[in-house]
C-alpha cells in the first residue's frame, strides 16, 4: 500500500527539479545513436540487404526511423519541461519557431530542387504528392510514390509539435494521462485488430476506427510518444537511472534492432515494434552522460559528425533508393556491380548532405539559437 501510494503521490506531484542526468545541455551520444540510424536507413534504402541475406541478416529501415522518433519524443519533452522548470512556463511561441527553423528550410530546398528535376526529367508525381509534402500531411493514407514518401516521418513529427507540446503547457499530469493511455492502447488495439479478433470488432464502426488506430500507429506519432512519455516519468522521480553494467546499454540496443527485423525468428508485429521502442528508450537514458561500452561507441568522432548531418543525410538520401539509381541524369552508373554503385551512391549522398548542413541548415540553426529558453528575441 505504501508503495502505491507513493507511486500517486510522484504521479500527481508537480514538477520542481530537472533530473541531473538531464542537466546538461548537449549529449554526443545522442548524436552518435542519430548517426546510426540514418545509417540503417540509408543502407536499407541503398540496396544492402542483397549482400547481408545470404547470412539471414537484414535491415529494416523502420528501426532507424524510430530510433529518430524515440530520440525527437524525448528530447522535445525534456526541452519543455526544463524550460517550464527553469522560467516557470512554456513559450509555445518560441518552441514553434525553433521547430519551424529547424525542420522546414531544408526540407522546402529538397522540394524544390524536386520539382524542378520533376519538371525537367518529367517524374510521374502529381501537385497533390508535392502539397502533401509541403504542407505536412504525407503520412496519410496517400499514392506512393519514391521520390518524397519520407516526408511521412516528418509529417508524424510536425503533427506531434502541433498538438502534444500544447497539452503539455496546459497540464502535466492530464498530458500524462494522456499519451500514456495512447501508449497503453493503441498497440493492444492494433496487435488485436492484425490477428483478426473479430468478436471484438464485429460492429462496423468500431472496426473502421481499429484500421484507424492501426494506421495511426505506423504513420503517426505513436512511437514518438514513447519518448515523451519517458521523459515526463524522469522528471517525476519515477524513473531512476542508477549506474548499469558496462554492456548493458549496448545489448539492449542489439536485441532492440534484431527484434523489430522482419528476418528474426519469433518477429511479431506491433509486439516487436513497441517492445524495440521502449528497449531504445532505456539505451537513450543510459547513455546520458553515463561512460560505458556503448556511448563509447556513440561518441565517437565519426558517428557523431554523421548524427549531427542525420537529418540532411535522410532528406536527400531519398534521391538514391532502391538497388538501381533512379535518376535519369545518371542512368550511365546503372550497369556498374552493385558494389560500386552503393558506394557512388554513398559519396554523392555524403556531398550533398554536408552541402545541405553548412550552407542551408546551419544558417538557420544559428537564428534558432535565438529563440531558446532564456534569450532575449523579438516573438515571432
Amino acid at each position: 500500500m505504501s508503495y502505491l501510494r507513493n507511486l500517486k503521490e510522484k504521479l500527481s506531484a508537480e514538477i520542481t527539479a530537472i533530473p541531473e542526468i538531464v542537466q546538461g545541455s548537449y549529449y554526443p551520444a545522442l548524436d552518435g545513436l542519430r548517426g546510426i540510424a540514418v545509417l540503417m536507413v540509408i543502407l536499407y534504402h541503398f540496396g544492402a540487404n542483397r549482400f547481408l541475406r545470404p547470412f539471414h541478416i537484414l535491415i529494416n529501415g523502420d528501426i532507424g526511423v524510430d530510433i529518430f522518433f524515440v530520440i525527437s519524443g524525448f528530447l522535445i519533452t525534456t526541452l519543455l519541461l526544463k524550460e517550464k522548470v527553469q522560467y516557470g512556463r512554456i513559450s509555445l511561441k518560441r518552441f514553434y519557431a525553433r521547430r519551424a527553423l529547424r525542420i522546414i528550410p531544408a526540407a522546402y530546398v529538397f522540394l524544390i530542387i524536386m520539382i524542378i528535376l520533376a519538371s525537367i526529367f518529367k517524374y510521374r508525381v502529381s501537385a497533390s504528392n508535392f502539397l502533401a509534402s509541403f504542407l505536412f500531411y504525407k503520412n496519410l493514407p496517400y499514392q506512393e510514390e519514391p521520390y518524397m514518401g519520407h516526408f511521412w516521418s516528418l509529417a508524424a513529427e510536425v503533427q506531434f509539435y502541433l498538438v502534444f507540446p500544447f497539452l503539455l503547457r496546459l497540464n502535466v499530469n492530464r498530458y500524462l494521462v494522456i499519451i500514456g493511455s495512447i501508449v497503453l492502447l493503441v498497440p493492444l488495439i492494433s496487435i488485436l485488430g492484425y490477428y483478426h479478433a473479430g468478436f471484438l470488432f464485429s460492429n462496423q464502426f468500431i472496426q473502421t476506427l481499429t484500421k484507424i488506430i492501426m494506421y495511426a500507429f505506423w504513420k503517426g506519432p505513436f512511437i514518438i510518444l514513447i519518448g515523451s512519455m519517458f521523459a515526463v516519468l524522469l522528471f517525476k522521480g519515477l524513473i531512476k537511472v542508477e549506474k548499469a553494467n558496462y554492456f548493458l546499454s549496448f545489448i539492449l540496443l542489439i536485441i532492440a534492432i534484431v527484434i523489430s527485423s522482419l528476418s528474426f525468428t519469433f518477429y511479431t508485429k506491433y509486439v516487436s515494434e513497441c517492445l524495440s521502442a521502449l528497449l531504445i528508450t532505456w539505451v537513450i537514458l543510459l547513455n546520458l552522460g553515463k561512460h560505458n561500452l556503448l556511448s563509447s561507441i556513440l561518441g565517437s568522432r565519426i558517428l557523431v559528425k554523421i548524427g549531427v548531418i542525420s537529418y540532411s543525410l535522410y532528406l536527400w538520401q531519398q534521391l538514391f533508393i532502391g538497388n538501381r539509381l533512379r535518376q535519369p541524369w545518371i542512368t550511365n552508373l546503372h550497369d556498374h556491380l552493385p558494389a560500386v554503385l552503393i558506394l557512388v551512391k554513398l559519396v554523392s549522398l555524403f556531398i550533398i548532405a554536408f552541402a545541405s548542413y553548412y550552407f542551408i541548415e546551419l544558417k538557420f540553426l544559428k537564428i534558432k539559437d535565438k529563440y531558446e529558453p532564456g534569450k532575449k528575441s523579438k516573438s515571432p
